[in-house]
């Protein structure tokens, strides 16, 4: 297991499920670089441990299991503040920000990915979930 072919597989794999680095400062190579690079930095050290090979995958799985449930709840939480933050905005009379006296389009200014989220927070937030979940074969 190199960096190199663990980087190309990475990429592989998000050529199925892309991820979307516009709102972060990395590039998305470096960052597969950079996460493959530590997982066959803790490959060594549990060889150099004397972990066996299935003992390795063993852990190697683990660890890929708890980024995957740490995932779920950054998802969970980013969902529930987007729920929040149009649920508040609905209290307040549901005008978008932009709308009103000082321009904007009404309720049509809330479009987008979160958009479905005024009309019943609670089942969107949970159906976004479930295709989120059934997109990494969870659900």
């Amino acid at each position: 297991m190199s960096p190199e072919h663990l980087s190309a597989l990475i990429a592989e794999i998000e050529a199925e499920t892309p991820l979307d680095f516009g709102a972060v400062a990395i590039d998305a190579q470096y960052a597969r670089r950079l996460m493959a690079s530590h997982f066959c930095e803790i490959d060594a050290r549990l060889a150099a441990c004397g972990l066996l090979l299935e003992d390795r995958l063993e852990m190697m799985a683990a660890i890929a299991a708890h980024a995957l449930v740490e995932n779920m709840l950054l998802q969970l939480v980013q969902l529930r503040t987007v729920a929040a933050l149009h649920e508040r905005r609905r209290a307040r009379g549901g005008e978008p920000r932009g709308s009103g006296a000082a321009g904007g389009d009404g309720p049509k200014a809330a479009e987008g990915p979160a958009a479905g989220l005024d009309a019943g927070a609670d089942a969107s937030v949970d159906a976004a979930f479930r295709e989120w979940m059934r997109r990494h074969g969870i659900g």
